[in-house]
């Protein structure tokens, strides 16, 4: 929760509880907001999403969420918060955030990279986010960085190898969080973090050559194992930043978004 000037009033952290059903994350996510002290006072809600939608009918096209996928998010969180709620995509306020308060502050042409369950980016061109003719934007998950193993097993895709899709379906968590918690796990071998290494640097240099930033912003579990994929970034040969805002990113973006959204109703 952020007062005008954006300061943070107050924080309140729920881990994603895995798959759990549409109804159950919305309850989850309205108790969340609801517990806050000074809820009462608040004259917004704003909610960043992972995901892509249809703006026409305000469903969730796509989302590494499963559960809220053809969702109509907006509906259902409306029956339960008695305030203004406006959805946005989590890439967007990410980077929205960075941009404004973070690592993103000083350059105009940037891309931010969110690494962890899921993978996605988000662009700043000219001092501007980049939203795409759909708003959508930054899947780059989907891109083909192998096309042996795409044709093999569709296992080549970004996304597969560098959130470590194999893993998170056997523990539930992703591979960096993983290595955070457990670092000598059998479950991470020396040949998976090569593997994961030699993915990054691919991909992103594929977006290095597609968009020539200024500099790579990297956020999401990554960051527990920065140290350790550090080389790879090195190698990108351009200006690569940790996000100065962590976790709080996301919310922080959101929070920008949803008060430039009710100014422009002003």
């Amino acid at each position: 929760m952020c007062d005008g000037d954006f300061n943070i009033l107050e924080r309140q952290n729920k881990e994603y509880p895995g798959k759990v059903g549409k109804d159950s994350i919305v309850v989850r996510l309205a108790k969340t907001i609801t517990a806050l002290a000074e809820y009462h006072r608040a004259f917004a809600v704003g909610i960043a999403l992972p995901a892509t939608f249809d703006k026409e009918e305000n469903k969730i096209l796509t989302s590494p969420i499963e559960d809220l996928e053809g969702v109509n998010f907006f509906q259902m969180l409306s029956k339960k918060i008695d305030k203004p709620i406006f959805t946005f995509r989590r890439n967007t306020s990410l980077m929205l955030a960075e941009q404004a308060f973070g690592a993103a502050s000083s350059y105009k042409n940037a891309v931010l990279v969110e690494i962890g369950r899921d993978i996605s980016l988000a662009i700043l061109i000219g001092g501007k986010i980049y939203r795409g003719n759909s708003v959508a934007e930054g899947q780059i998950a989907e891109m083909i960085v192998d096309i042996t193993r795409e044709k093999r097993s569709e296992a080549g895709s970004f996304g597969s190898l560098v959130s470590g899709e194999g893993i998170e379906a056997l523990t539930g968590k992703s591979v960096y969080e993983v290595l955070k918690n457990a670092p000598n796990s059998e479950m991470v071998s020396k040949q998976i973090i090569r593997d994961l290494k030699e993915s990054l640097l691919t991909g992103l240099y594929n977006v290095k050559l597609i968009l020539d930033p200024e500099a790579f912003i990297i956020c999401g579990d990554i960051l527990e194992n920065y140290a350790l994929f550090k080389p790879a970034f090195e190698n990108l040969k351009v200006v690569v930043k940790k996000s100065e805002l962590g976790h709080t990113a996301a919310a922080l973006g959101a929070v920008v978004a949803t008060y430039n959204q009710i100014n422009k109703k002003k």
